[in-house]
């Protein structure tokens, strides 16, 4: 059970509409959307639900959101792996209910989502797809990498997919922190 009532749309203020706006009406919109951002009653879901508390730091946190979502030059692919390997480290139920859904639709498989979402190795054999995998379990256990590990990865995913890794793995640590503090579990 939440520990935050879902905000009803009526009785949004000016700055909370201005959030939810963008959610329900930006760049999201037409596009394939593998798990509700509303309820039957059109309020915000998820993690998105909590934003409305700080419309300033909602609205960043959308724009962040929609930039990870559309804008990264690292595939769909990656972006999944690396979401799903964060949804373990937290052991966070809502990531993993959202991404079980959305990571079909980047390719993976029943077992590589199962196996990321448990933990264990899911037997990536494309070498950028490794190297993000690797990178992202040193990432979020020690904060750091070594020297060879960085050259690796700049070699095959650019300066840029590196630091688009590093922004992956901190918007979903800072979400799974947000759902669990908020109590916001998958839906039944």
């Amino acid at each position: 059970m939440s520990r935050l009532r879902l905000f009803e749309v009526a009785d949004l203020d000016e700055r909370q509409r201005v959030v939810y706006d963008r959610l329900t009406n930006g760049r999201r919109v037409g596009r394939p959307q593998p798990y509700p951002l509303v309820d039957e009653a059109g309020r915000l879901t998820g993690p998105t639900n909590a934003w409305l508390l700080s419309p300033p730091i909602g609205e960043a946190f959308e724009k962040l959101g929609a930039a990870i979502r559309f804008d990264l030059s690292v595939s769909h692919r990656i972006r999944e792996i690396v979401t799903l390997r964060v949804a373990h480290h937290r052991d966070s139920p809502y990531e993993k209910y959202a991404h079980r859904l959305s990571a079909p639709g980047a390719g993976l498989t029943g077992t590589e989502i199962e196996d990321l979402c448990a933990g264990r190795d899911p037997g990536l054999t494309d070498e950028r797809e490794l190297v993000a995998y690797e990178v992202t379990g040193t990432l979020i256990e020690t904060g750091e990498l070594d020297d060879e590990t960085y050259d690796r990865t700049v070699a095959l995913l650019g300066a840029e997919g590196l630091f688009e890794i590093t922004v992956l793995i901190g918007y979903y640590l800072l979400t799974a922190t947000q759902l669990a503090v908020f109590g916001v579990t998958p839906p039944e």
